[in-house]
């Protein structure tokens, strides 16, 4: 099992649970001890990018694009992993796939974060330019591959729609077709989720910040399967690894207690509660909540290297009220829902519109 040991989207933590580990409490050490480490991983997908090719590939393009020397396709990767509807049972197959679509994109964003990385440890500036190099040939060979000539993705799912739109893939003028694609794909799934591990935690936020916040509150108050209500309606205590993770006889698989994704959390507090860190720990941050109509009140709280962060907002008819409480050192902006604009100072600090 030694080749399955090394799959993009899970090698990628050494640089992305650093980073949010920095952003979280604003203390960069993690991010140095594991510098040496993430650049290794770099130089692993370009290496295999570079000299390796996956044999699917091969059969179609005897002879190698010139882009393919950053497609990072072989010789194996978990891709996006346990989307709805893909089979499971034949584990041969899933661990042959070409997954160049799910590992070329994150060793460009890795590559991205390198650069945010280095300018926090202060690393010289050909190194960034290195790291600002290797993010854009990915992008380059990953447009060359998997944009279509009608201006689509192939493959053509919600997962990599959502990856291009995510970790900024998407060229300018295609923007606005990708997004729309990536509804209608919701939407001929019947208002579900197409997404898996990699890409669900990302959903929510992209619909939301592309003009689509009805359909991200639509597909979290989905209650039929896959939806995390369709979960919680069949009984579950816990997130499960599949989306269906019990047959209809009601037999198990798989695990029951996996919390991928459970990542829809982070919707939670950063759109509907509103809260996100504008400065690294929370010194400075903004309070924007983002409204549905059949959510009358909301309370969440966060806990800060400076103290504890609380949101509380309750609407009452067309009256809306928000109570936000900082600690001393923090400061944040209280964005409302008719647009008008705040200061948060520490303390207890009351809004209403």
């Amino acid at each position: 099992m030694a080749h399955i040991n090394a799959s993009a989207g899970w090698g990628d933590a050494i640089i992305a649970v650093p980073l949010a580990m920095y952003e979280e409490y604003g203390d960069a050490r993690a991010l140095e001890e594991c510098w040496a480490a993430a650049e290794k991983w770099i130089n692993f997908g370009l290496h295999r990018s570079k000299t390796q090719r996956h044999p699917d590939r091969e059969k179609l393009r005897p002879v190698a694009a010139p882009h393919e020397e950053f497609l990072w396709d072989a010789p194996y990767h978990w891709g996006e992993w346990l989307e709805p509807g893909v089979d499971t049972t034949d584990f041969g197959v899933l661990l042959t796939a070409d997954r160049a679509d799910v590992a070329t994109p994150y060793l460009h964003r890795s590559a991205k974060q390198m650069v945010i990385a280095g300018k926090i440890l202060g690393k010289p500036e050909s190194v960034l330019d290195h790291y600002r190099k290797v993010a854009e040939n990915t992008k380059n060979a990953w447009q060359k591959e998997f944009i279509t000539s009608d201006g689509l993705l192939n493959p053509d799912t919600q997962a990599h729609y959502v990856r291009a739109l995510d970790f900024g893939l998407a060229p300018d003028e295609l923007h606005t077709k990708f997004v729309n694609r990536l509804v209608e794909l919701v939407r001929a799934a019947g208002t579900h989720l197409g997404t898996g591990f990699l890409t669900t935690p990302y959903l929510l936020p992209v619909l939301a910040d592309n003009g689509h916040l009805d359909l991200a509150f639509e597909l979290l108050f989905q209650d039929t399967p896959p939806s995390w209500l369709g979960m919680r309606n069949r009984g579950s205590t816990t997130v499960w690894e599949l989306w269906e993770g019990i047959y209809k006889d009601g037999k198990a698989f798989a695990s029951l207690n996996h919390y991928s994704k459970g990542a829809v959390i982070s919707f939670l507090h950063r759109y509907i509660a509103g809260l996100n860190a504008t400065k690294p720990a929370y010194q400075e941050f903004v309070v924007q909540p983002k409204m549905h109509a059949d959510i009358k009140n909301v309370n969440t709280r966060h806990i800060t290297k400076y103290g504890e962060i609380s949101v509380e907002w309750k609407l009452d008819g067309k009256a809306f009220t928000l109570n936000v409480t900082a600690p001393q050192g923090t400061s944040g902006k209280a964005i409302l829902p008719n647009g008008s604009e705040h200061v948060i100072k520490d303390g207890t600090n009351t809004f209403t519109c």
